[in-house]
């Protein structure tokens, strides 16, 4: 996959048997936050959770009870935010955004600066044949083709320092996608798993890398 730089929204299709579909979109914002939400309208994730990241990956699933009574498989366009350290907050933070609702979950998070390798989420795309397909893809994007005998995918989403002269991009049996900011590098692992329901998990401040 070619490596290709922006500052802004990244849309990312799948791409199998000659039908596109809507999986997700990240952003990276000019003050250095990362925003990731999933783009199918027919998607409705069941669980988000925190993780403990362990030598570069989530274990330890545990489901996160938002603040208020947010049933998450009925929320609207619910995205995740990741925001810097400032001047009054002196650790980075996460948000739980749901489109109608606005934020309803908050966690301490010290991902910034981006000083190691950091897997942000876990993202599961459920059944691929039950996302939106779409003959028009939109903005800036990048595609994942997908063997045609690949019902559901599990993306990694890592965080490699700048600058760096490599980056590890997973096994030869990955897909990867990279993309490049002024404070870091955003990599994305796609692996074929079994069947299993929409969901994302997020690293919590536990790292045993």
């Amino acid at each position: 996959m070619p490596k290709k730089e922006w500052v802004g929204k990244l849309r990312i299709y799948l791409l199998r048997e000659s039908t596109y579909y809507s999986f997700c979109w990240i952003s990276m914002e000019k003050d250095a936050s990362l925003l990731f939400g999933f783009s199918s309208k027919n998607m409705r994730f069941t669980e988000y959770g925190s993780s403990v990241v362990r030598s570069g990956y989530f274990t330890d699933h545990s489901q996160i009870i938002p603040k208020g009574n947010l049933d998450i498989r009925k929320t609207s366009k619910p995205h995740i935010t990741f925001h810097p350290p400032t001047t009054s907050r002196k650790i980075g933070i996460a948000h739980m955004v749901e489109g109608r609702n606005g934020k309803v979950d908050e966690w301490n998070l010290d991902w910034f600066p981006v000083n190691k390798p950091q897997a942000l989420l876990f993202a599961y795309t459920g059944d691929i044949d039950r996302l939106d397909e779409t003959e028009k893809l939109k903005g800036n994007h990048q595609i994942v083709s997908v063997h045609d005998n690949v019902n559901c995918l599990r993306m990694e989403l890592i965080l490699h320092p700048i600058p760096k002269s490599t980056v590890a991009i997973g096994s030869p049996n990955t897909i990867n996608i990279l993309g490049f900011c002024p404070n870091y590098i955003v990599c994305c692992h796609f692996h074929s798993v079994n069947m299993v329901d929409p969901a994302v998990y997020i690293a919590t401040d536990v790292y045993n890398n």
